[in-house]
């Protein structure tokens, strides 16, 4: 039997039925008595289906709160170094299993230098017995329901044995009597065995295609698997010139750079600025072509293959917006900690490098992915954000959110290290890495926060992004400038004053801060067919701007689309050629188009003129990225202020009905709502939520709950605490009972000065009598994770301020057991390791080094404080019931 619905909700058709004919004097009481069961049973079905329509409306409803399946993307994944490439296939299997067990969706192979004493299981580079290690990986992540990527290359950047001179990253030195001389630049730093060589020129497609024609020879098997994608690094090569480069530069901008060699290398005793400007502006655009269609090769070549590749743009001295968009997965990176405003994130100097992110530049790469398409905008995360063994969860999830915010979806921890099973701990290492694997103490409860980011990005990775703004990167300004001691600018994620110093990082922080979603946009990208709808572009004050760029401009403007031109038009033209003809052209270009200049003052006023959706939320310090979904939007929302909040919370776009979805607990509610423009928010620093909108769908379902205190006086937990060691290593400690929480290294006992891994607290109170709907628990100090067990049910995990959570409804009136399993860093074990002198760093060439490229030593270190330090409180909440 089938049930269908009609054109507006009625039933279609119910079963097929006799044909039965009545004439006109046919009564009801005279029909045959077979007849009333046929009707009973149509009225069973038209039960049956009336019920099934509910269930299906039920169950659209209930997916309105529920987060999506899982898929192996959504994962985080990890940089994962083959050390000499001494892997097998038990241990490839045996890592990766502990990977998937934890909650992570996959690894990047990159192989790099060796062990000590592990010289006999080396593998080199694309022999028969690396292809099947490769392939046995990316198998294994096809079982396990991962992704496997690689670096076609040993350490970084790209290179080899098989690069010669004639290929490879070139520098070039100007004589006294003006003669150029050419030498190799880079090799490979960290190469693997059978990598080490030149690094390939990157400034040559034809190089690119040469160097991987000998892994079109590696890969020439049927029965390997490959990697999903190909990774390409951060652009660390040293060469200031490619052999095709003056042939290139006459052929694209129309002059001899030979003819111009003193004032480009900066050698004449005078050099006109303006001149030396145009010469520069032009090297570094050539530049930047070749660069590009370096990667544009790369990934023409992976999707021969069926695969695609993961780019770092960043560092290259070329539009970063058009490489980011030239790979199927355009990447950032991280490098440092973020000094986040959150209370209670620890922020030592000693335990931190002074540089840190740039939000701003991590956007590059999202911004490219929006306007090229691409569902995939990967991070090389958490690199350095403290010292080795001194990182915790607490301190990683911030600089997630922060990436998240910026339109990132698709997170890689740097990183991990392939360790043997029989390793002796802490197994083997990478010199600047989170040591994100399973012999980290982290580890533990590192699954939680994989749980986090792997709802985060199941949601972040659908849709489309929804920013409204389209910001020009004026990339010509930068070219121009004359510094005779700068012949190429590689822009950096270490260095960013080149962003940040800018008119347009200006305009882009000016946005962020007021609530304006926005991708920045380059030159090429705004003369192709743009695949994001903006609603307005926003051109920052800019000197130099091709003809070809403020002609696309001008007719976007004049067909309906808001161009908006910061405190004046461009001034200028970039480059040397045809100066004056250009310029001519530019004058009657801009003629009659002063029209389309706003001050700064008035941006924001000009921007309320347009389509464009601010997010007021803003104002009260809740930062947002904003993607459409199938009916309505998705938004990913964080306090990353100091400050809690708490009340009403404007959206940019009206909604019929929104939820409140949590991504640390799972739990989802209705959101109260106001007008069909406001939800009522609680956040505190450092908490996140997702929020999904219904343009016109009403959606009912449990409603969020806004708790508020009852104004009682809230729980101390007081008296005595049980502490027992439940896992870790290099022993358990010795139990023991307290009634005053400190740390767990202040016991007279060696074995827990130096121990890595969890001790459980253990406590019975009585719940004291009254009206509260939930409790609040808060931890007060953790260090560093925990999880919180209420009569034995598993209530909360907390890895990351705040280390509170509502969790009444695993209360009971009277006497309750509550037992917390806290999980402190490795930093004390590896402490022990350095007093006692064990020779655990045995890693070839760099071997072993410390947040600031010392040597490793923490022989020095004082004790990390472990454990629960409290005070842990529990506060009565009621919820509040809004009108």
């Amino acid at each position: 039997m089938c049930c269908t619905m009609g054109t507006h909700g009625t039933i279609g058709h119910i079963v097929d039925l006799p044909y039965f004919h009545f004439t006109n004097n046919t009564h009801a009481s005279t029909m045959a008595p077979s007849l009333f069961p046929i009707l009973a049973i149509s009225a069973c079905i038209l039960s049956s289906c009336t019920q099934l329509v509910h269930a299906r409306e039920h169950d659209s409803q209930s997916k309105a709160l529920t987060w999506p399946t899982p898929e192996a993307a959504n994962r985080p994944g990890a940089y994962w170094w083959w050390m000499g490439s001494a892997v097998d296939k038990e241990n490839i299997t045996w890592n990766m299993e502990n990977m998937r067990k934890n909650g992570m969706g996959g690894g990047t192979i990159v192989p790099i230098y060796g062990v000590n004493g592990y010289e006999d299981q080396f593998i080199e580079h694309l022999s028969p017995k690396f292809i099947d290690m490769m392939s046995h990986a990316a198998k294994e992540a096809e079982r396990l329901d991962m992704w496997v990527d690689m670096t076609p290359g040993t350490g970084w950047p790209f290179g080899g044995p098989f690069v010669t001179e004639q290929w490879c990253d070139t520098r070039a030195k100007l004589e006294k009597d003006n003669t150029l001389t050419l030498f190799p630049g880079r090799k490979v730093k960290r190469a693997a065995p059978g990598g080490a060589g030149l690094c390939i020129d990157p400034y040559s497609s034809a190089a690119m295609r040469r160097y991987l024609s000998y892994y079109d020879k590696a890969f020439d098997r049927d029965d390997i698997t490959l990697p999903r994608a190909f990774y390409h690094d951060s652009f660390e090569f040293q060469g200031n010139w490619s052999r095709t480069l003056p042939d290139e530069f006459k052929k694209r901008r129309g002059y001899d750079l030979m003819d111009h060699l003193p004032v480009l290398f900066g050698k004449e005793s005078y050099v006109e600025s303006e001149t030396a400007a145009r010469i520069k502006s032009d090297y570094r655009e050539t530049l930047g072509d070749l660069h590009l269609e370096y990667i544009e090769a790369l990934e023409a070549w992976a999707q021969s293959k069926g695969r695609t590749t993961r780019n770092q743009a960043h560092g290259s001295p070329s539009n970063l917006l058009d490489v980011y968009a030239a790979s199927g997965i355009p990447e950032t990176e991280t490098f440092g900690a973020t000094p986040f405003q959150i209370p209670g994130i620890r922020r030592q100097a000693n335990n931190v490098r002074e540089d840190y992110p740039q939000p701003l530049i991590n956007r590059m790469a999202s911004s490219a992915a929006h306007v090229a398409g691409r569902k995939l905008i990967s991070s090389e995360s958490c690199t350095w954000i403290r010292n080795h063994f001194r990182a915790a969860l607490s301190q990683a999830k911030p600089e997630v959110d922060q990436l998240l915010l910026n339109g990132i979806n698709h997170m890689l921890f740097h990183g991990t290290c392939y360790s043997p099973k029989g390793a002796p701990w802490p197994g083997w290492l990478f010199y600047a890495s989170f040591e994100y694997n399973s012999r980290n103490a982290i580890w533990r409860d590192a699954k939680f926060l994989n749980a986090y980011i792997t709802r985060c990005q199941s949601i972040l990775q659908t849709g489309e992004p929804d920013n409204d703004v389209a910001l020009y990167w004026p990339i010509y300004d930068l070219w121009h400038d004359p510094d005779p001691k700068k012949m190429q600018l590689m822009l950096t994620v270490h260095h960013t004053e080149w962003l940040t110093e800018s008119t347009c990082g200006k305009t882009a922080q000016w946005l962020k801060e007021n609530g304006y979603g926005f991708d920045y946009i380059s030159d090429r990208q705004l003369r192709a067919d743009l695949s994001n709808p903006y609603q307005v572009v926003v051109v920052p004050k800019t000197d130099h701007i091709p003809l070809a760029t403020l002609e696309k401009l001008f007719a976007l403007a004049d067909s309906g689309q808001p161009v908006i031109f910061l405190n004046q038009l461009p001034t200028d033209v970039p480059g040397l050629q045809n100066l004056e003809n250009r310029r001519s052209e530019l004058k009657q270009l801009l003629s009659g188009r002063e029209k389309l200049v706003v001050s700064t003052g008035n941006l924001k006023q000009s921007l309320a003129n347009t389509t464009v959706a601010r997010e007021p939320m803003s104002d009260v310090g809740v930062d947002f990225i904003r993607r459409t979904h199938q009916h309505g939007y998705h938004y990913f929302v964080a306090n990353m202020s100091a400050q809690p909040v708490d009340g009403w919370v404007a959206l940019g776009v009206p909604f019929a009905s929104a939820v409140i979805m949590d991504p640390r607990s799972a739990d989802s509610g209705m959101a109260s709502q106001r007008g069909g423009k406001e939800i009522y928010l609680q956040l505190l620093p450092g908490e996140s939520r997702i929020i999904r909108t219904f343009d016109k769908k009403q959606v009912d379902g449990p409603v969020w709950p806004v708790l508020v205190e009852t104004g009682a006086k809230p729980l101390t937990v007081t008296g005595q605490w049980k502490v027992n060691f439940v896992d870790g290593a290099p022993k358990l400690p010795q139990a023991f009972a307290t009634t005053d929480l400190n740390s767990w290294t202040e016991q007279d006992d060696v074995e827990a000065k130096r121990f890595a891994g969890t001790a459980r607290y253990s406590i019975e109170f009585d719940l004291p009598a009254g009206d509260a709907d939930n409790w609040i628990i808060d931890l007060g100090e953790v260090r560093e994770s925990a999880r919180v067990i209420l009569n034995g049910q598993l209530a909360a995990t907390l890895y990351s301020i705040p280390y509170s959570a509502p969790v009444g409804r695993y209360l009971k009136p009277g006497r309750n057991k509550l037992e917390i399993e806290v999980t402190n860093l490795s930093a004390n074990r590896i402490r022990d390791l350095d007093i006692r002198q064990v020779d655990w760093k045995i890693f070839h060439e760099i071997n072993f080094v410390s947040h600031d490229y010392k040597k490793f030593d923490a022989s020095q270190w004082p004790l990390t404080p472990s454990g629960l330090l409290g005070p842990v409180r529990l506060t009565p909440m009621k919820t509040h019931e809004m009108e």
